[in-house]
């Protein structure tokens, strides 16, 4: 739905901001009902741990991995 028109008076314009508020509240609304968000993880540590792989530090080579940006 567009609301356009060609008075351009403050209470016009005023109207349409009010009217595209509401409708993406009713948006937004229908947006978090689909797909709630989930609330931030307690452990960070471990969410990124799980993400990083099950590699163990000996397996780590600081100049395989960091030297590269040097260079």
């Amino acid at each position: 739905m567009t609301l356009q028109t060609n008075d351009s008076s403050p209470k016009v314009i005023l109207q349409r901001i009010d009217t595209i508020i509401s409708e993406l509240q009713v948006l937004r609304q229908q947006v978090l009902t689909i797909q709630p968000i989930d609330p931030p993880s307690t452990n960070l540590v471990e969410e990124l741990a799980g993400v990083l792989g099950q590699g163990t530090w000996d397996e780590y080579d600081p100049d395989l991995d960091w030297k590269r940006f040097d260079e």
